[in-house]
């Protein structure tokens, strides 16, 4: 009894050892989403516009929800309304994923 106690403790302990091993190496090959980059532009405000599609533009592709967009460009451009006119600028933020570290050498500091 004791000895199948033993040899039953000891399996289950290499059990779990292969286990965690195994679930290791899959969370090791997770691709890891690229590190975002914030950049701002100045952008002039055409017929039609809103906020809201201006954030629907920009936040295409990023975490950032449409509504925590239009608060931030509201915040930025010291706006209290939703109502922009055409003709006015509006600084805006985009976000790119960050370069690799062998192509931020050769990277150029300002982005067009």
């Amino acid at each position: 009894m004791k000895k199948s106690l033993v040899f039953f403790s000891l399996g289950a302990m290499l059990g779990c050892g292969f286990f965690s091993i195994f679930l290791m190496n899959v969370l090791a090959k997770e691709p890891q989403k690229p590190e975002m980059i914030s950049y701002y532009t100045c952008i002039e405000i055409r017929p039609g516009d809103t906020l809201w599609s201006i954030a629907e533009t920009y936040t295409e592709g990023t975490d950032i929800s449409v509504e925590d967009y239009v608060r931030r460009l509201k915040q930025m451009n010291h706006i209290g309304e939703d109502i922009i006119h055409p003709g006015h600028y509006l600084t805006v933020m985009y976000q790119r994923p960050s370069a690799p570290a062998e192509e931020k050498s050769s990277a150029s500091v300002y982005e067009r």
